[in-house]
């Protein structure tokens, strides 16, 4: 491989590309190396380096992804079709989109075939980023708490503490 230690490397699927335009390749963990346990990129001063910086390894935090599965050529025509069905799909259900209001959706397209593969066999997933069921459980408690208190007050429903007499 074209890295430090000369070492080579099983690639791993899916292969994705972010809305950002990242691609990501998902490596394997050696459990070997301790320290770490991928190689890294040549550097510029490298003999045979070539992509003048341009791979990155980093770890992608975890994020709970609602994703839909299709199959046919990755384009960005088919990638927006899919994500517009998907976003349709999860406001038919209920679920909160984990984005700030009136922000664009970020998505990550998933492959898992190689590049030979026929469109009808391919597979291929869109995902965009979801509020999870627990966190939406404990903003509702948290919000039924503050109504609680509300009401110790003697505040009703929708009152601003202006709307109440003090008599």
């Amino acid at each position: 491989g074209a890295n430090d230690e000369g070492k080579s490397m099983e690639m791993t699927t899916p292969v994705s590309t972010t809305s950002a335009g990242e691609m990501r390749f998902y490596l394997k963990n050696d459990g070997v190396t301790t320290d770490n346990p991928y190689p890294n990129p040549l550097t510029e001063e490298d003999d045979s380096f070539n992509e003048k910086g341009a791979v990155k390894i980093v770890e992608v935090p975890p994020a709970r992804l609602a994703v839909a599965r299709f199959t046919g050529f990755v384009t960005e025509g088919e990638v927006a079709r899919q994500k517009d069905a998907l976003l349709s799909s999860l406001a038919a259900d209920g679920v909160e989109i984990d984005v700030p209001h009136g922000a664009v959706v970020p998505h990550v397209v998933f492959q898992y075939n190689p590049p030979y593969t026929i469109p009808i066999v391919r597979r291929n997933e869109v995902a965009v980023p979801v509020v999870a069921p627990d966190d939406k459980a404990a903003l509702e408690k948290e919000w039924g708490e503050a109504e609680d208190e509300a009401s110790k007050h003697g505040l009703a429903d929708d009152l601003a503490p202006s709307d109440v007499s003090d008599e």
